[in-house]
């Protein structure tokens, strides 16, 4: 099959094009057929070697956190898919720049019918953090909540503000001033004024906020670690289906910055890099 891979730890310059044999899936995993893949800070991470403490990574491995097909395959112990379902799936190995990848069927959801397969396939990692982060556990946050979100033009930064405003929370952000007109057509949000008290400017480890009380939540440039942290390994989970719920009540959607080809792979990674884009970016197969 036609993937993108790496041979070493390094820089967008590593992804090759790459004819790889197609998986199998075993047990209770799902062979979904790739349509896009979600790009993000994560992929680019992982392949400078950055993510190593918390992402197995062998030779030749393909990056993609997430992404969004059609379920060709399935392994013996499926219960819950058929082929030909519409998914998107969160792969915490990776393995998303590829024709064909597996996963376990705890992590793939049925895609939201008012979703694009590029859309839905930058939801399940970004989604997934922005939805750990404001609304798992037990401290949840809801309408007493004043959440401020750094990188609020990132792509798990618009995904949790989107998340933080459904649940009626005070939203305050901090962006890149060019970014600020795309911040602000999320909704309602106020701007972390820089004469702030330094307190306001504090952050609060995401696994141990009480964030019904409020919280400093990093979405952007932290949120690789925040999204490798606690990367589940299998299913069932809830996250990935609390996401596409959002969707389906039209409380969250992805903001695509760019739609490019597979071969773009590259590129991509270059543009992440360079901390310029605002929103998300797909490949598509």
């Amino acid at each position: 099959m036609k993937t993108i891979a790496i041979d070493r730890f390094g820089g967008p310059g590593e992804l090759k094009k790459r004819g790889l044999p197609r998986p199998n899936p075993r047990g209770d995993e799902v062979l979904i057929q790739v349509v896009a893949a979600g790009v993000s800070r994560l992929d680019a991470a992982a392949c400078r070697g950055e993510a190593r403490g918390t992402i197995a990574v062998t030779f030749p491995w393909i990056p993609g956190f997430e992404v969004a097909g059609v379920v060709e395959q399935l392994g013996p112990g499926c219960r819950r898919f058929r082929v030909g379902d519409r998914v998107f799936a969160l792969l915490p190995a990776g393995g998303g720049y590829a024709q064909f990848a597996t996963v376990r069927e705890g992590l793939v959801a049925p895609m939201p019918a008012s979703l694009l397969f590029e859309e839905a396939a930058t939801l399940p990692l970004d989604g997934w953090a922005a939805w750990r982060v404001l609304l798992g556990g037990t401290h949840g946050i809801d309408g007493s909540s004043s959440v401020l979100i750094r990188g609020a033009s990132s792509g798990a930064g618009h995904l949790g503000v989107q998340v933080a405003l459904a649940a009626g929370a005070r939203v305050i952000v901090d962006a890149p001033r060019e970014h600020r007109a795309f911040v602000e057509k999320l909704g309602r949000v106020e701007w972390l004024d820089a004469t702030d008290p330094p307190e306001a400017d504090r952050k609060i480890d995401a696994s141990a906020t009480a964030a019904g009380a409020g919280g400093w939540i990093d979405l952007g440039g932290g949120g690789r670690s925040e999204q490798a942290a606690g990367m589940p390994s299998d299913g069932p989970h809830d996250g990935v289906r609390g996401v596409s719920a959002m969707v389906e009540q039209r409380r969250l959607r992805p903001r695509l910055f760019k739609i490019l080809n597979i071969e773009e792979a590259v590129k991509t990674h270059r543009d992440v890099d360079s901390g310029a884009t605002f929103g998300k970016i797909a490949l598509t197969l």
